[in-house]
């Protein structure tokens, strides 16, 4: 008994100890107090503070505040702005100060930029175009697939915010939110449309089709660039648009006139029967800068064969008439008409020649 009360009591003590001298070890760690002043000392981070601060106070001070301005600048600054206001009397437009009118004026809102598209948009013709609507102030979206146009035409205009060139065949279908259709999309030199006929009539009847649904889905305003070769081989000259024409549906040059001819059917029938805005251009011989020069054509001919320093060529026996534009003037004329400031009295849907501003005469076919 004595030896297992021995035991025992020997165990105790161990555990105490044990127990003590764990008591003895454990002790919880120390919280470490941040050496502020030496971290604010290391790396040059007082001086960034005191930048920052003081870049805040230049800040606050230096910043205009609606508070900090006079009673007597908000009268001048009142008076100066002008808005229109319609008379409902008489209906005429006349000027009124801000002061006359009571509660606030809404910041003044400049006209509506349109939104226009440009099929062709990188030939000849439609280079010159797309800049003169740029230069009206629109939005202009060129729609070309390159097979006579070029992009070097519209190089100057790829910095522009308000000029988008989309590669497309119009021929495919496209979707875009526009107020006003140009449509040139077609092969118009004798050279380019023989090389692939089956091409250039797919562009001027489906291509046509698809420029027409899209102007009759958004309600945008349609120009269809048709030719004088609608005419034919005419019997009457100078052809008037009551001139039915003398047509060939199976030559070479069909694919082109009979193309044109069955755009502006499409165009008349989606104005009688879909209420679509349509104009129609008949164009006749133009010339200016950007023209092909091997495009088969009389000035771009001569000007090749005169650069060469080879014979000018006259075709037939020379008695043949012509009727030139300056493309500029095709240019004007064409946003002339669409915008119903055309010369003469016309109806919208009324077929139109773009002649020479200053001639204002009749045209004669392009041979």
């Amino acid at each position: 008994m004595m030896k297992q009360s021995h035991k025992q009591t020997s165990v105790n003590h161990r555990r105490e100890d044990e127990i003590s001298t764990s008591t003895q070890s454990y002790s919880p760690k120390m919280l470490k107090h941040p050496r502020s002043i030496p971290y604010i000392f290391k790396e040059q981070r007082l001086l960034f503070i005191l930048v920052g601060i003081l870049i805040g106070s230049a800040f606050f001070i230096f910043q205009p505040t609606l508070s900090r301005l006079n009673p007597s600048t908000h009268s001048s600054i009142s008076t100066s702005i002008y808005h229109r206001h319609q008379d409902p009397a008489s209906g005429s437009l006349r000027f009124a100060s801000k002061g006359s009118f009571p509660g606030r004026v809404p910041a003044a809102i400049g006209k509506k930029r349109r939104r226009i598209v440009v099929t062709g948009g990188a030939g000849f013709v439609g280079s010159h175009l797309v800049d003169k609507l740029i230069s009206l102030g629109d939005e202009v979206i060129v729609i070309d697939n390159f097979f006579t146009g070029r992009k070097d035409n519209l190089a100057h205009l790829f910095g522009n915010p308000r000029f988008e060139l989309i590669r497309h065949d119009v021929v495919d279908p496209i979707l875009l939110e526009v107020d006003q259709i140009y449509h040139l999309a077609c092969p118009a030199s004798p050279v380019h449309y023989k090389y692939n006929p089956i091409k250039t009539i797919k562009t001027n009847v489906m291509g046509t089709l698809n420029m027409l649904g899209l102007a009759k889905r958004v309600g945008a305003r349609f120009l269809l660039t048709s030719t004088s070769e609608v005419y034919g081989d005419p019997l009457e000259h100078p052809q008037k648009e009551t001139y039915w024409g003398n047509v060939n549906p199976i030559g070479e040059r069909s694919c082109y006139d009979e193309g044109k001819r069955t755009a502006e059917t499409l165009a008349m029938d989606y104005n009688r029967g879909a209420d679509v805005e349509v104009r129609i251009a008949r164009i006749f011989n133009t010339y200016g800068p950007r023209m092909c020069l091997d495009d088969g054509r009389v000035v771009s001919n001569f000007v090749a064969q005169a650069i060469r320093k080879q014979p000018m060529t006259v075709y037939g026996d020379g008695k043949q008439t012509r009727s030139f534009q300056y493309v500029s003037d095709l240019v004007d004329g064409l946003v002339a008409l669409m915008e119903g400031r055309a010369c003469g009295t016309f109806q919208p849907w009324q077929s139109r020649r773009v002649h020479h501003a200053r001639a204002r005469r009749g045209c004669q076919r392009d041979h």
